[in-house]
């Protein structure tokens, strides 16, 4: 087996060169992270909280949800289905299906990902989360391998009493793909540590205004090292309808590049519909992706 690095790392904010540069790294599938500058440790109601941050999902109040997204990249395509069902008052089970499809000097490869995850909240403040992944990948050269990761979660909220109307602190943080593929390849899983904050506040009952920001440390393999931040914003009009925007730091541009972001949401009944465009000189143009949930 190739090497196990249990390190400490979580999930970047979404690297907008992953499906070209990176090694097995999994993009966010939620438009409405994207939108926000790749924003994923304190991202609420979000179509896929497994790929986010699982922790966050013992907080929701819906028993069930559902979610498929689009993910586009230049010549490179990605598809994710996900769900999660409450089993009692303090846990949430979730489960994840992604799919990549590459082309690169008219080879195409691809992954397939199933993830399982579960999530606890020991009280109204505090949860945790924990992911378990399989990966799935046919390379440029044909070959077939297949890794085995887990991501440990955790969030934490807290409510402002004397800030603005409803107002409320959420803290979140991720290690992501502790792990390694099954036999000896030159592939290896990337790692990193993430940690995020984001603040809620109603201006009004009918106007809600969220800022956020999140710290990235990309930390293995050792080629890859550097550092990212997103930072991101959404108003929110009467539940109905979300406009969101946002900007991601990468330090090193040929493995996660610097972009900004744009995106609206719409919110109905039980129905949840999400858009995101990337905005970016190079690597990562002509990138969008589309959400879609239902919540029951």
């Amino acid at each position: 087996m190739k090497k196990l690095a249990l390190l400490l790392f979580a999930w970047l904010t979404f690297s907008g060169g992953s499906l070209l540069a990176q090694e097995a790294t999994l993009p966010t599938s939620d438009a409405k992270a994207l939108a926000m500058g790749g924003l994923q440790m304190t991202t609420a109601s979000s179509s896929h909280a497994i790929y986010n941050n699982p922790a966050l999902a013992a907080f929701s109040r819906t028993p069930f949800l559902v979610s498929s997204s689009f993910y586009h990249q230049d010549d490179d395509n990605a598809y994710s289905v996900s769900g999660s069902c409450r089993i009692s008052p303090s846990s949430v089970i979730q489960a994840g299906w992604r799919q990549y499809l590459h082309k690169s000097n008219n080879i195409k490869h691809n992954e397939n990902v199933l993830d399982l995850g579960y999530a606890h909240n020991f009280n109204e403040r505090w949860a945790i989360g924990i992911v378990g992944r399989y990966i799935h990948r046919k390379c440029p050269d044909q070959r077939k391998i297949d890794a085995l990761a887990v991501d440990l979660s955790a969030a934490y909220i807290h409510p402002l009493e004397n800030f603005g109307s409803y107002s409320t602190i959420r803290t979140g943080f991720k290690i992501n793909n502790l792990g390694g593929y099954l036999k000896d390849t030159d592939y290896t899983l990337p790692m990193n540590a993430t940690i995020g904050t984001a603040l809620d506040t109603y201006i009004t009952d009918e106007h809600e205004i969220t800022l956020g920001v999140d710290m990235s440390y990309y930390f293995y393999p050792k080629p890859v090292r550097g550092y990212m931040m997103s930072v991101g914003a959404e108003y929110n009009f009467m539940q109905l309808i979300q406009f969101r925007g946002g900007y991601h730091y990468g330090e090193r541009d040929s493995y996660y590049p610097s972009y900004g972001s744009a995106g609206v949401g719409i919110r109905f009944l039980h129905l949840r519909l999400d858009f995101a465009y990337l905005f970016a000189k190079k690597n990562i143009h002509d990138t969008y992706s589309l959400s879609f949930g239902l919540d029951f």
